[in-house]
């Protein structure tokens, strides 16, 4: 396992906050489900699967957009 140390603005932090606690996990993990879901299961996921975890983000992506 790797350890990486990110910074995030205060802006992206609560809405990361938000999100983690919405789905009753630690940042940390959240985080964590955020890569495995984007940066690896695409690439094994079926089409559905894929538009399915689009839904899932889409608060979420929907936040950091209307917050830039």
């Amino acid at each position: 396992m790797n350890v990486y140390q990110i910074e995030v603005d205060d802006e992206l932090n609560a809405i990361l906050e938000e999100a983690a606690q919405k789905m009753d996990v630690n940042i940390e993990s959240f985080i964590s489900q955020i890569l495995n879901r984007f940066a690896i299961d695409p690439h094994i996921m079926e089409q559905d699967e894929v538009k399915d975890g689009y839904v899932e983000m889409g608060d979420i992506n929907l936040n950091i957009s209307n917050n830039k």
